[in-house]
């Protein structure tokens, strides 16, 4: 009895001092559910949030559902697994022309060039040895959809590539194929490249830490964004609080990548053992060298505007193979498809 009389004076004494001092209880953090497409680099801000916990230090508790949503993640989102969506844009565009209420809140990384890199077999040592082979030869990459894709064709533009094309579902299966002496050349990822070189089974005959802006504004075109978040519009309003405070804290992780150097984003997300494995922070410090220059800046970065969102729309069915799709349909309207309430909300937090 003198023990719970004792707790009762404790929590009585507790509450008395908790009124006095005009203090109100902690409010727990509402949670959001995210699934990220991959563990990619293009995805840098939403590591860098997790890794340095600003998600928590926003006031939100983010459970990432799953690091490896490229074809789960649309399921996920439309059947409320997912809050969030973190992925390329065209492949949440998917989602939108099927007429569900898709909303785009914020953007994460710019397509360019530089996402992807060209590997030979070893006897061919550039892009115009390759053309020079015309129709006789063979290259491999991802599907129609995907940035391998669009950026071959301004290669194939600007080098007058001939060569039959096959695809492959998943990067490791087009590097499968590159190395098997089955293709002359394939679209990789830059670390798929360097490894293949420095194992002397490739040639990288497009760089992209060697290809200037120049040349990069010729082989892709447009400017708009390639990593983006995304949710679906009724389940984002009764979250709108939690939403806000999530993109206010991936405003302030895009911010750190602008001013940090790459060695020292590799070190921080080395701190993500689950997303990144046993991936040595040099290796990931590379991958942000890469990634670096198609990061958004400056006070506005991550907001999708009206003409970005038109080059994006356009880019769909000129580049990407969206061959169907209508930039004009009205569920495709800047209007209807993206959100910036949420951004707007964040910087006033």
């Amino acid at each position: 009895m003198r023990k719970a009389g004792f707790r009762s004076l404790v929590a009585a004494t507790g509450i008395l001092l908790s009124s006095l001092s005009g203090a109100a209880p902690a409010k727990a953090m509402e949670k959001l559910n995210v699934a990220t497409a991959s563990n990619a680099v293009i995805y840098g801000p939403f590591w860098v949030a997790l890794a340095d916990k600003l998600f928590e230090k926003h006031g939100v508790d983010v459970n990432v559902v799953s690091t490896s949503a490229l074809s789960t993640g649309s399921a996920m989102l439309v059947s409320g697994h997912a809050d969030l969506v973190v992925t390329t844009a065209f492949l949440a565009l998917r989602i939108a022309t099927e007429g569900k209420p898709l909303k785009f809140i914020v953007n994460l990384n710019n397509m360019g060039i530089r996402v992807n890199a060209v590997i030979a077999r070893p006897d061919i040592k550039s892009l115009e040895e390759l053309a020079a082979k015309g129709a006789d030869c063979k290259v491999i990459m991802t599907p129609v959809g995907s940035a391998s894709w669009a950026n071959y064709q301004g290669l194939a533009a600007r080098y007058n590539l001939k060569c039959a094309v096959s695809t492959a579902a998943t990067s490791p299966l087009v590097l499968a194929g590159a190395t098997s002496g089955q293709f002359d050349a394939a679209m990789v990822n830059p670390q798929e490249a360097y490894a293949v070189r420095d194992a002397g089974k490739a040639n990288v005959i497009l760089d992209p830490l060697t290809v200037g802006d120049e040349l990069a504004g010729q082989l892709y075109q447009y400017r708009h964004p390639l990593s983006t978040v995304c949710g679906m519009g009724p389940n984002l309003e009764s979250k709108r609080e939690a939403v806000s405070r999530f993109v206010a804290a991936l405003r302030e992780a895009t911010a750190k990548i602008s001013d940090t150097a790459p060695d020292q984003l590799g070190t921080i997300a080395s701190r993500l053992p689950d997303v990144f494995g046993t991936t040595p922070a040099s290796a990931l410090a590379l991958q942000w060298k890469i990634q670096q220059s198609l990061f958004p800046r400056g006070p506005d970065a991550g907001f999708i505007g009206e003409a970005e969102w038109k080059n994006l729309t356009a880019a769909a069915p000129a580049v990407w193979g969206f061959a169907n799709l209508k930039p004009d349909e009205p569920t495709l309207r800047y209007q209807a498809v993206v959100d910036m309430s949420y951004f707007n909300a964040a910087a006033k937090l």
